[in-house]
Order: C-alpha cells, then sequence, then structure tokens
C-alpha cells in the first residue's frame, strides 16, 4: 500500500511539474515578438560606414563593433546587416 500511495504523489508531482512548465511557455510565447511584427527605426541605425572589427585584448579575437557599440553579441551583426537590407527596399 506504501508503494503505491508513493508513486501517485511522485506521479502527481511530475504531473504537476510538467504542467507548469508548459504554462510558463504558454504564457512567455505571445511576449517575444516576430521577426514580421518587428518595425526597424531606420533612421536610428548606424552608418554601414562605422562597422569595424576591433581587437579584444582579453581574448585575442576581433568583435565587430559600430558607434553604437558592439555587434557581434547574440548575432547582432547579423540582425544590423538584415535591418539595413530591409531599410533599403
Amino acid at each position: 500500500m506504501l508503494r503505491n500511495r508513493l508513486f501517485n504523489i511522485v506521479l502527481a508531482a511530475a504531473l504537476a511539474t510538467a504542467a507548469a512548465l508548459t504554462v510558463r511557455e504558454a504564457v512567455a510565447a505571445p511576449i517575444i515578438p516576430s521577426p514580421s511584427q518587428a518595425t526597424i527605426q531606420c533612421d536610428s541605425l548606424p552608418a554601414r560606414s562605422s562597422i569595424r572589427t576591433e581587437n579584444n585584448k582579453g581574448t585575442g579575437m576581433g568583435m565587430p563593433r559600430s558607434e553604437d557599440g558592439p555587434t557581434g553579441i547574440d548575432d547582432g551583426l547579423k540582425e544590423l546587416l538584415n535591418a539595413y537590407r530591409t531599410c533599403a527596399r
């Protein structure tokens, strides 16, 4: 009887955890805008000529930067170049 009750408690805890994670993801999904919904402010983009590579003294690697700061973090350079393409249309 004790094993059966322990199994039921573990099963209930696993189901509650799965339900909590599902609800959390369902709530978080609408917060993230899709690329088609994101509006690009073409006037706020840094000039293309300001994109350059600077060496990081700590790692010895080159880091793409613009007049607004680093652009290579989390695919920032790729997003920036895509924004230029969108604004050129």
